[in-house]
């Protein structure tokens, strides 16, 4: 297999068009009156698209051609929600090529580190909130936690998939799956629930009177 495999210039192209138009799309009802109101949202929107941004920094050099990062995307997702979420996402990416940690270029890597994660996160609430009691607990483990090592999961197979049809290290996203899933959820959870915890003003997805009404299920 060629570690430096890439990807033909139509999937490419493809790439491009497919990435544009989901920003396109996430333009329309973007929601951003409430971050020129107020100035502690507006601090924390740019604080986390920063912290989501320098991520990036720690993309592994193991194998060349492998990139193996943390995303951020659940965390922007429950914060912010998901049409401001693949904005910062798609600034994540574009760091990612400065730094030389994307993969297969913009487009490429937003698509599977940005729009693909994000999808995911929405999925998951959409199903908590029908199937799942509304409860802080259900909120954190199932909202924060898992959908975060789904989006994870989802992010690193659609790279191994990508890498098995072009002869690259599809080998490499299958081996290193499991642990970034640990990892993503950890590390996203743990901020949901001090987020919660502390500041659940910063949420757009979290309610009080849904999650924290008195009477409720766990």
């Amino acid at each position: 297999m060629d570690a430096g495999a890439a990807l033909p210039a139509w999937a490419v192209i493809l790439a491009w068009v497919l990435a544009l138009a989901v920003l396109a799309a996430t333009t329309r009802g973007l929601g951003l009156a409430r971050y020129r109101d107020d100035m502690e949202a507006r601090r924390v929107l740019l604080a986390a698209t920063l912290a989501i941004m320098a991520i990036r920094w720690f993309n592994t050099a193991a194998l060349e051609g492998v990139v193996l990062h943390f995303l951020g995307a659940t965390v922007a997702t429950l914060l912010f929600g998901g049409r401001i979420a693949c904005w910062m996402l798609a600034l994540a990416s574009l760091a990612g090529v400065l730094l030389g940690a994307a993969w297969q270029g913009w487009a490429g890597d937003f698509l599977v580190a940005g729009a693909l994660p994000v999808a995911v996160t929405l999925l998951v609430e959409f199903a908590a909130m029908r199937w799942v009691p509304a409860n802080v607990f259900t909120y954190v483990m199932a909202n924060a936690f898992g959908a975060a090592a789904l989006a994870m999961a989802a992010s690193s197979l659609a790279k191994a998939a990508v890498m098995a049809a072009i002869g690259g290290p599809a080998a490499a996203y299958l081996a290193a799956t499991p642990l970034l899933m640990f990892g993503e959820a950890f590390l996203s959870g743990g901020i949901m629930v001090l987020v919660v915890v502390y500041r659940p003003q910063w949420c757009v997805s979290f309610d009080d009177r849904v999650y924290l009404g008195r009477g409720r299920s766990m």
